[in-house]
């Protein structure tokens, strides 16, 4: 019997050094590319479609849109974002719509992990304004991870789980269609069970958000 079949494989294309938008430092990269590949007996043997592709920084493990190679840290209208940090605040707005009541204290949580995970820091008014765009774009969480998971190291993917965990966690505990969608989430960018678990157990042991 033949098996056959299609995966994706990250390869890297090139090396060499950068100024890291996360770390605010020169740090050596790795220039990243997922491409379909072509099975045979779960061998990748014939190169297809390329899904994606990003730069890593071997510091902080961020990961980067390919264009912040040519970053100049002197000019400010030329900076990148983590593709994580955008990621987590866009996903964690769409969780924070996920069940359609918005409470105080979930936008306070979301802000707070915003301002912790990255060097873009929100005020509550450019939150509450980012939210209204967000909703009237009605995208689902699931749907827009599937999007940006080609980016995405699994530093950034747990990174994104443990901070939608901390926004279902905001009012003291969790209901069942959160859990659901965490789980969807994770789906999404094509993480295990058992990484989620783990993933979960993490966050559970580590209080990974402080509340101020």
């Amino acid at each position: 019997m033949i098996i056959f079949g299609t995966r994706g494989v990250t390869l890297t294309s090139e090396k060499g050094d950068f100024h890291c938008p996360q770390c605010a430092s020169e740090q050596a990269y790795k220039h990243k590319k997922v491409r379909r590949f072509f099975t045979l007996y779960f061998i990748p043997i014939i190169p297809l479609d390329l899904l994606g592709e990003y730069v890593e920084c071997q510091s902080c493990r961020g990961t980067f849109v390919p264009d912040v190679l040519d970053y100049d840290p002197e000019a400010e209208h030329n900076e990148f974002m983590a593709e994580y940090e955008r990621a987590i605040r866009h996903s964690m707005v769409l969780m924070l719509l996920a069940d359609g009541v918005i409470e105080e204290q979930e936008k306070i949580t979301v802000l707070n992990i915003i301002n912790q995970t990255g060097h873009h820091d929100m005020s509550m008014a450019q939150l509450e304004a980012y939210i209204q765009k967000v909703q009237q774009e009605r995208q689902p969480v699931s749907t827009y991870l599937k999007t940006v998971a080609p980016g995405l190291n699994n530093h950034g993917k747990e990174m994104i789980i443990k901070c939608a965990y901390s926004v279902s966690m905001a009012d003291g505990h969790m209901a069942d269609e959160e859990f659901r969608l965490i789980q969807d989430m994770a789906k999404s960018m094509d993480m295990t069970s058992a990484h989620l678990n783990g993933v979960i157990q993490e966050v559970q042991k580590e209080k990974v958000f402080s509340a101020n």
